[in-house]
């Protein structure tokens, strides 16, 4: 059975790239491209893919968007991220949007041609590095918005006592809230409780 696919990205050369590798793959056949979301919006109904490889980062309509939208109208739509970001933020949200599966740009064509199968049979499709990160975004995710604060000073190399006048608190409550997110988040101190939010996506590197 073959598997029609559709290739969403706003360079030239990673289309023309991932088209070879996948034409030269039994069974999958490129059906059409479209270089930024509302072309893939367009092009979608009459290509009728069996699955759509999503960049995010697009021009005017993000990947993100444009998965939703697409699923939305389209609820069989079966879309594989394929992105150059891969922190647990960013695979939460296309997953959040509708995307079947997630796969790094950086990955081997094997991973991909497997993402690809898996995602056309209906099963999600994530690799091992990203499902660890999403799950342990699920585990963490329950940082307040004032510990993300506190947190994102922390990361900006600010003292308890700096934090505290930023944010109208008493150091005491900086401490506290310090001591809840390194619980939170298993970390042994401030500097490793930064290094896990931000591979985690909960921060974003400055």
């Amino acid at each position: 059975m073959t598997i029609r696919i559709m290739i969403v990205d706003d360079h030239a050369m990673v289309r023309m790239g991932l088209r070879g590798v996948l034409s030269a793959e039994p069974g999958f056949t490129v059906v059409t491209e479209a270089r930024d979301g509302h072309e893939a919006l367009q092009r979608f109904p009459t290509a009728e893919p069996d699955v759509v490889l999503m960049d995010i980062t697009l021009p005017g309509l993000s990947g993100i968007e444009t998965t939703r939208r697409l699923v939305a109208d389209h609820p069989w739509a079966r879309v594989l991220t394929v992105s150059m970001h891969d922190t647990a933020e960013d695979v939460h949200r296309a997953l959040e949007a509708g995307a079947t599966g997630y796969v790094p740009k950086s990955a081997e064509a094997d991973l991909l041609i497997a993402a690809i199968r898996s995602v056309a049979a209906g099963q999600r499709f994530l690799p091992p590095e990203l499902a660890r990160r999403l799950a342990d975004r699920e585990a963490r995710i329950g940082l307040s918005p004032r510990e993300i604060e506190v947190l994102t000073l922390v990361a900006l190399g600010r003292a308890n006592k700096q934090i505290a006048l930023t944010l109208g608190l008493s150091e005491a409550t900086v401490k506290t809230h310090l001591a809840h997110i390194l619980e939170k988040l298993g970390a042994p101190d401030r500097t490793r409780a930064v290094t896990i939010a931000m591979e985690s996506g909960l921060l974003r590197h400055s």
